[in-house]
């Protein structure tokens, strides 16, 4: 070839007329920046990290999550499965007044203002409750919904002691929560049933 242009794009390019040294142990990097440019690759500098960003943050805690919005949590539960903070998420809901339904897989609470039934047999309620459909990211009401106490997971009852802002003890803040939402309920007040049944419950939130 004559061209000297195709003979490049053909052949390539002796890099040893570039100024490299192919016997050098040390990386090419360090000395090439690209074919195209004129000037050696500068030293590179050294950096000093302050002092103020090497510390190990703490460790989330119960009760931490305590001032962000439901939507939050809700995002933390569901796009973080098997984590630690999917679990703290969760610890708060269940502080709000939501429960985790085990077979329809999902958080639901007592719509305010609507009174409960509960089953003779003392081993469900039927009421409108507040679910939250992650299908469109936001809560439905849905009327007439009957809610076995077993199908209904414990809540899981995370220690919140010496954190500032605090909310008091699960199994009681859920049980006031729901008991409050459920406006005392009917037959005998279907919101304590759905809270004794969920504590005395077994098993672990997580079953993702």
């Amino acid at each position: 070839m004559t061209e000297p242009d195709l003979t490049m794009l053909a052949l390539g390019t002796d890099l040893t007329g570039l100024g490299l040294n192919l016997n050098s142990p040390d990386s090419l990097h360090k000395v090439l920046v690209s074919p195209l440019a004129d000037t050696p690759v500068r030293a590179d500098l050294d950096f000093e990290v302050p002092a103020c960003y090497k510390h190990t943050p703490p460790r989330l805690q119960p009760g931490y999550l305590a001032k962000f919005k439901e939507e939050t949590l809700f995002y933390i539960f569901y796009s973080m499965p098997q984590d630690e903070a999917q679990l703290i998420a969760a610890d708060e809901l269940c502080a709000r007044g939501w429960w985790w339904h085990k077979k329809f897989r999902c958080w639901f609470i007592h719509a305010p203002n609507n009174p409960v039934v509960k089953s003779p047999a003392n081993r469900s309620e039927r009421g409108t409750y507040l679910f939250f459909d992650t299908s469109i990211w936001d809560v439905v009401q849905k009327s007439d919904v009957e809610v076995f106490f077993e199908d209904v997971e414990r809540p899981p009852g995370l220690p919140r002691n010496n954190i500032p802002g605090s909310q008091p003890t699960l199994a009681a803040a859920a049980a006031k929560a729901v008991g409050a939402a459920a406006g005392g309920g009917a037959a005998g007040g279907g919101g304590a049933g759905i809270a004794n049944a969920a504590t005395a419950g077994a098993g672990a939130i997580l079953r993702q």
